[in-house]
């Protein structure tokens, strides 16, 4: 069977769904291509190997690198012609919305609720594009793939969508994410981007809903208490950006935190090897992958009591909640000045991130497609 996958989010620079699915694809293996061929259909070629599995085919519409189209014509114009000359089978659209007009079986992924649920975090042109489409593309789609269970719940009582329909696959970390011993290494890359050698790390776009602007309240709280680390943000801008360094400016602690901008993939896992505590105090995620790379890196965590974050970390973290700056201040000084506490919780953390591995959400994944072209 042709199975093609739509690689719209694919850049040199991946974050979230993009990231998801080029694990995705680098991760299938000759097993998974004895009775399927598969496809990734891009609106442009990407200017790096980005993707390294021969097993893939890649086909790009021919468009120029400056001409970039909209998703909704990309996807019901471009990519649509693309499948059906293809004679694509099946075609997995990997976030939130798929063709509309398409003849072949589909299977949607779906990270989050937040355009409905939480419309404030987002830009407004986006909450009316996807409050539209969402609910078409999961009235078409003949499977929907929900990262977590909480998005999931979400999907079933805002869309009143039947749960048989809907398979939660976890999203694999990547086995880049390990420990490190080699101290030179780590050094070598922290000298790279500028980095002290005591830091506590966030890493997301900076955008509302990744709440850093409490987060940066709860840093002053701790430099006022006397600890001598520096805020490491590790992310792209993202929309409404500037409230941060407005609350950075006010608190006056511009010295103390670092913005890196994108980290190059395989640097990310030195810099998460590098730090003394990873804090993720988010309002909302449909899964949070962020978490599980640090834990897998052996990394102490902290990240927010609420959505699909304790479902992820379970018991290898400490919950907080994320309106509550004093609670993630106190949390942090409790990590680092307890390094009993920090080397359990490093401890338990990497056997937690055992219990998500790419080969798993891989194989996963290949079963929704065979049930899905056998129905």
């Amino acid at each position: 069977m042709n199975i093609a996958l739509n690689g719209l989010f694919l850049s040199e620079k991946n974050t979230g769904g993009g990231r998801y699915l080029l694990d995705l694809i680098n991760g299938i293996s000759p097993e998974n291509c004895k009775d399927n061929y598969f496809t990734l259909i891009s609106p442009k070629l990407l200017k790096k190997n980005i993707i390294n599995n021969p097993f893939i085919k890649k086909i790009d519409c021919g468009l120029q690198t400056n001409i970039r189209p909209t998703r909704l014509i990309w996807e019901n114009f471009f990519l649509a012609s693309l499948v059906k000359k293809h004679g694509i089978d099946l075609l997995h659209a990997s976030g939130f919305t798929l063709p509309l007009n398409l003849k072949c079986k589909t299977v949607i992924t779906i990270f989050d609720m937040t355009f409905f649920s939480m419309p404030q975090v987002h830009q407004k042109r986006k909450v009316a594009y996807f409050s539209k489409m969402i609910p078409l593309a999961i009235n078409k789609a003949d499977k929907i793939i929900a990262i977590s269970n909480q998005t999931k719940n979400d999907i079933v009582s805002t869309l009143k969508v039947q749960e048989d329909k809907i398979e939660v696959i976890y999203i694999g970390v990547n086995d880049k994410f390990k420990p490190v011993n080699d101290k030179v290494i780590i050094e070598n890359t922290l000298d790279k981007y500028h980095l002290p050698k005591k830091y506590i790390l966030f890493v997301g776009t900076i955008e509302p809903r990744k709440n850093l602007i409490n987060l940066i309240h709860a840093f002053n709280k701790l430099k006022t208490a006397g600890i001598k680390h520096k805020l490491v943000i590790a992310g792209k801008l993202g929309w409404n950006y500037k409230a941060v360094f407005a609350a950075i400016s006010q608190l006056a602690v511009n010295n103390d935190i670092i913005f890196t901008d994108y980290i190059l993939d395989k640097d990310m896992p030195l810099i998460y090897n590098g730090a003394s505590v990873f804090v993720y105090p988010s309002l909302y995620e449909g899964f949070g992958i962020p978490v599980i790379e640090a834990m897998a890196c052996g990394i102490p965590v902290i990240t927010s009591n609420v959505s699909s974050l304790p479902e992820v970390a379970g018991k290898a973290a400490i919950l907080v909640d994320p309106n509550n700056a004093d609670e993630i201040a106190s949390s942090i000084a409790k990590v680092i000045n307890n390094p009993t506490l920090a080397q359990k919780m490093s401890l338990d953390g990497i056997k937690r991130a055992e219990l998500f591995s790419n080969k798993n959400m891989v194989n996963k994944t290949i079963e929704i497609y065979k049930t899905v072209l056998n129905s």
